[in-house]
């Protein structure tokens, strides 16, 4: 399954869907000036996130429709939120050419009893981007791939407790020719591979480099818990 930028279509990671509870909490931190954040909670999975209050949601239908779920009824097993910094939100910022301001994926997917046993972490890496030795080597071989100038910069295996392993890579990549992006990416798996829980932020190079440390804030939000 593979990642289709520009006109095409995510379909590899979004198989299953259950349109799950979202509680948004927006708090504002005292003081003139401080930051203020959403705390996006999809509380049946155990799973948070907090977002600065200027990035704006994608709209449901518009991401639904780009990785290739059915807007109007969803699909059975997934939950998925995304938000974006640009002024005009898009998931085009998140699976396009370019992203000149970060934007930022949330999902969670019930896995299928038949896909349990194919998800190591290096198939947790390749989920929506070829990270991977053998996902990148697929990647080349592919007439399709529109990836080139990859970098892995940094890359960490999780083991948070809490019925979870996972992994943590951040990488670069050039899509389609456009401009050099930077993706931050952690995935989650419980013990026995029924649940994949994925976050992503993404931006230019040039972006990442000016707000780095606001993206590294969000995805060290990005909270998992398989058991209360």
């Amino acid at each position: 399954m593979a990642v289709r930028t520009g006109q095409g279509v995510l379909r590899r990671m979004f198989v299953l869907s259950c349109p799950a509870l979202v509680l948004v909490v927006v708090l504002g931190l005292a003081g003139c000036g401080a930051l203020g954040f959403t705390y996006v909670t999809n509380s049946a999975d155990h799973t948070y996130m907090k977002i600065p209050n200027s990035w704006r949601p994608i709209d449901p239908r518009q991401l639904a429709d780009t990785v290739g779920v059915d807007p109007a009824g969803g699909q059975q097993g997934l939950w998925m939120v995304a938000y974006d910094a640009d002024a005009t939100p898009s998931p085009t910022h998140l699976f396009g050419v370019d992203a000149t301001a970060p934007a930022v994926f949330v999902s969670v997917q019930d896995v299928p009893v038949a896909a349990r046993g194919q998800l190591s972490l290096d198939r947790l890496r390749d989920m929506v981007y070829p990270v991977s030795p053998t996902g990148r080597q697929q990647s080349v071989l592919s007439s399709a791939s529109t990836f080139t100038d990859f970098a892995l910069l940094d890359d960490e295996v999780l083991t948070p407790g809490h019925g979870l392993r996972g992994v943590h890579s951040i990488f670069r990549y050039r899509i389609n020719g456009g401009p050099l992006q930077v993706i931050d990416q952690t995935g989650y798996l419980n013990d026995d591979a029924s649940r994949l829980y994925l976050a992503f932020a993404r931006c230019s190079t040039e972006c990442y480099q000016q707000r780095q440390k606001e993206i590294q804030t969000v995805m060290a939000s990005f909270t998992v818990r398989e058991t209360p």
